[in-house]
């Protein structure tokens, strides 16, 4: 920008895809609509062409495309620091797809360990312990106080061996919205020879950069808050520039296969060009009624970023300064039965196994995303048959008030 000052994300993502006036020639116009490539593989003239081709990524889908590519561009440009180096980005199929490629960059024969930080979403450590444990990953958790007062730094260097791999954390812990000690579990990483993988899908880089603070690779679920109205499924995975594995990520990315497809990324582009003024609304309704909840009697506990004591205040005036986000959870006081006639009572809002979209929507956590887990399990992490994650749209505070007033009875 003019004066050497840096444009502020939401402007950087509003922008995002679309190209300058004039760079097709002097006169040329420009799109004011990313363009969209369907193509799955492109034709040659001959045999140097195509020898010069499979070293890019338009030869084939499977590599890329230039709709992926534009995703890649504006998300990773989000996620590097100020004055920091750009990070190395590859879009997948998914969240849990960014997360398996990310951890095949890292396993090695003397490092087959990942430790997971919970609580986090269910199929962070399903997936490590199940598909990923079939093919040697051997799981390990470290389970935060449901308080937020713990130490999160020596927690996880209590856990680290020289056989860990990698770390993987949440910045908002789902669904218990507790705000985790990045920079500390990042340098207890360091210190361990392990890498910091975070899931920054609830805070997004509009509320937090996680290169900033230590971490080694960033994965984000591209169907939650980034796109934003529940019509896309991707991920995306991000590597530090500085991390030995970025050399290795368009290579592994190729044979994984598990790629984007453009018109998904097209999607999500269109979705991020709103995201930063969309999470801002969201997340200004979330502590709204967060204060709303707590005020109720029908309502346990109230599970939002800040309300976890004395540390958990801290860490977020220290680490999201930009605001919480747009989640909360509250407790129910009647379990299961509560729970239920809760959902019946509402209207507007939806229940959805998912989360992020541009209208708010309510889940389950024991019965979508933590219902591998046994009750037992669950109960340690204080996730009870009485929770309810309410997602956080863009509506009007007044109604969604009143909504939820009608739906608590």
């Amino acid at each position: 920008m003019n004066g050497g000052r840096e444009p502020d994300p939401g402007t950087v993502a509003a922008r995002a895809g679309l190209g300058r006036p004039g760079e097709g020639g002097a006169d040329a116009g420009v799109d004011l609509v990313a363009p969209l490539g369907l193509a799955a593989v492109r034709a040659y003239r001959d045999l140097e062409a195509l020898d010069a081709a499979m070293e890019t990524r338009d030869v084939y889908r499977r590599y890329g495309s230039g709709s992926v590519a534009l995703l890649e561009d504006a998300i990773a440009g989000l996620e590097t620091p100020s004055g920091g180096e750009r990070p190395v980005a590859r879009a997948t199929a998914s969240g849990q797809a960014a997360l398996a490629l990310g951890l095949s960059l890292l396993a090695a024969p003397g490092r087959r360990r990942v430790v997971v930080v919970r609580p986090c979403y269910g199929g962070t450590d399903a997936l490590v312990g199940g598909p990923l444990g079939n093919l040697g990953l051997q799981l390990a958790t470290v389970d935060l106080a449901p308080a937020g007062e713990s130490d999160h730094g020596a927690l996880v260097a209590a856990s680290l061996r020289d056989d860990v791999a990698a770390v993987v954390v949440e910045v908002i812990s789902n669904p218990m919205m507790t705000v985790v000690d990045v920079p500390a579990v990042a340098a207890a990483c360091r210190a361990a020879g392990a890498a910091c993988i975070v899931d920054s899908t609830f805070a997004t880089p509009f509320l937090f950069q996680a290169f900033a603070h230590g971490a080694d690779m960033v994965f984000h679920s591209l169907t939650k808050h980034l796109s934003g109205h529940s019509d896309v499924l991707g991920g995306m995975l991000l590597v530090s520039e500085d991390s030995p594995a970025a050399g290795f990520l368009d290579g592994f990315s190729r044979l994984f296969g598990a790629v984007l497809s453009p018109f998904d990324a097209w999607l999500a582009l269109r979705g991020l060009r709103t995201a930063s003024l969309r999470l801002e609304r969201c997340s200004a309704n979330a502590a709204a009624l967060c204060e709303f909840f707590a005020a109720r009697s029908e309502v346990d506990a109230v599970h939002y970023p800040g309300r976890g004591g004395a540390a958990d205040e801290e860490q977020c005036r220290r680490l999201l300064p930009r605001g919480r986000g747009a989640m909360l959870s509250v407790d129910l006081a009647g379990g299961r039965a509560a729970a239920a006639a809760f959902m019946r009572r509402l209207a507007g809002v939806r229940l959805a196994p998912s989360l992020g979209d541009v209208a708010t929507t309510v889940s389950h956590p024991a019965l979508t995303s933590h219902r591998s887990l046994t009750p037992q399990g669950r109960a340690a992490l204080g996730i009870g048959d009485g929770l309810v994650r309410i997602s956080t749209g863009i509506e009007s505070i007044d109604d969604l008030r009143e909504e939820f007033a009608t739906a608590l009875g």
